[in-house]
């Protein structure tokens, strides 16, 4: 009987520490591999490369980080000192900064390998970085002599144990290269253009054993260093989200709406879209649902129009107990206000303070925020279905409110996208005749039975009342 094909050992992973690129990498670098991060001047690569080094200080590792710049190394440390992943006390004994620029000059590339061969072993460097991998190719007679040294640093490498970071100052998107054929993996960091605004992403080309989120992922510099948020339909597609919507219902606030699904409310588990014109009662809707958060039921407000302090207000002129839900701490505030946010973060935003507080209900209101930033018309539907399986996968009631046009009845979100969005959508309609007047009604519901007919809503001293009946019939 022939025996089955032992399985290979798994290469160690070195992670990375940088908010979301394990994620995106399947884990992090692989030790003794050699990797290049390429991208116009500009682009992030010497603040990734110094986030990672630290990172793998600050948990025991040592690092030698090799300049093939000119520039002096104080310079470096005042531009890195302003972020917090940044520790002088590690420097020099755990994060040993040392310049290749007089090699090269002297020496030529052999005397740069001889200078790398020497730091990776006397410094026992788990992570070592050349930074300004262009110079190195300026000084290759040809490519044989450039895929020779990067040849070389890969030898040395597996020698060592040591990961190499190989940085280059070059366009991401130019040919393929000499170099870039050598090595173990590719991530190349761009800044692109959307309109007047700008947003930087990265993109993982090549992976050498190691199973990768494909495409561009937004990522942002910020006071911690660099963060990034996997693109959500990437990350999405490998997740199974089972049968979380279920077929009970989560009172909706106003006993008359309830009446009109089966199952007594929204779908527990489930996404409602509440589609409407501006003033037509969406908010007031969701201030009715809030005032049935409590400890067991708590939720996360993701809000990009009112602030916290002016949902209160409304709900006080209202009369409505949501006022006394919001103040109590049963609400967890996301304020993000209308403008330039990456939708990416928000979305990871988002699923972290639902997992971190165990919030059972989250309101959006409203998705427009999210239609209005920069990326989201190339994404739009995908986006948002993947965006609410993460919600379903947890096992919240999602309600969110979305704009939509009055005199014209079109939609903001065309069909497809609120279908990717929401299991029921409750449609509110505004009628300017002699009087505003108010009306509700379901247009679909994937997870229960619902009353189509159309209902009138009225703003009463404890707040919306459905009319059962047409009160100007005949």
């Amino acid at each position: 009987m022939t025996k089955p094909a032992a399985t290979p050992p798994q290469l160690p992973r070195i992670r990375t520490g940088v908010p979301g690129l394990d994620e995106v990498t399947g884990g992090g670098f692989l030790q003794s591999g050699v990797y290049i991060f390429q991208g116009a001047p500009g682009a992030g690569k010497t603040i990734l490369a110094n986030h990672i080094v630290h990172a793998h200080a600050a948990a025991g590792g040592r690092v030698v980080y090799v300049t093939l710049l000119a520039e002096s190394h104080a310079r470096l440390l005042q531009h890195m000192g302003g972020f917090s992943f940044f520790e002088v006390s590690a420097v020099p004994e755990k994060v040993y900064y040392v310049s290749a620029f007089n090699a090269l000059r002297s020496e030529g590339l052999p005397g740069v390998v001889a200078l790398l061969r020497s730091e990776m072993r006397s410094r026992k460097a788990g992570i070592v970085v050349l930074d300004g991998l262009v110079m190195a190719a300026s000084a290759a007679a040809s490519d044989e002599e450039l895929k020779l040294f990067v040849s070389d640093i890969q030898a040395h490498s597996t020698l060592t144990g040591s990961t190499t970071l190989l940085l280059t100052s070059e366009h991401a998107d130019r040919p393929v290269s000499a170099e870039q054929t050598m090595v173990d993996g590719i991530l190349l960091l761009r800044e692109r253009a959307l309109g007047p605004r700008r947003e930087r992403n990265i993109e993982v080309v090549k992976f050498r054993g190691s199973s990768t989120l494909r495409g561009n992922h937004a990522f942002r510099i910020g006071p911690r260093g660099i963060e990034v948020y996997p693109r959500l339909e990437a990350v999405q597609g490998r997740q199974n989200y089972g049968d979380a919507v279920r077929s009970e219902g989560v009172p909706t606030g106003v006993p008359g709406i309830d009446r009109m699904f089966s199952i007594g409310g929204y779908a527990k588990g489930g996404v409602t879209a509440l589609s409407g014109p501006s003033a037509s009662g969406k908010t007031t809707l969701v201030l009715h649902w809030l005032a049935g958060a409590g400890p067991r039921e708590k939720t996360v407000f993701l809000g990009f129009y009112e602030s916290p302090e002016l949902l209160a207000h409304m709900a006080e002129v209202l009369g409505l107990d949501a006022a006394r839900v919001l103040a109590s701490g049963d609400v967890d505030f996301m304020w993000y206000p209308f403008g330039e946010n990456q939708i990416d973060e928000v979305a990871a935003a988002l699923l972290e303070r639902v997992d971190r507080t165990g919030a059972r209900r989250v309101v959006i209101d409203g998705a427009g925020g999210f239609l209005a930033a920069p990326g989201f018309q190339e994404r739009g539907g995908p986006f948002l279905a993947g965006l609410m399986n993460e919600l379903r996968r947890r096992g919240v009631t999602t309600v969110a409110t979305v704009e939509q046009q009055d005199a014209t009845r079109a939609l903001v979100l065309d069909s497809a996208t609120m279908s990717a969005l929401a299991d029921t959508v409750v449609d509110l309609h505004l009628d300017r005749g002699q009087a505003v007047r108010r009306f509700i009604s379901i247009r679909k519901s994937r997870v229960s039975r619902s009353e189509l007919r159309r209902h009138e809503l009225i703003l009463g001293a404890a707040g919306l009342e459905v009319l059962e009946e047409d009160r100007l019939a005949p």
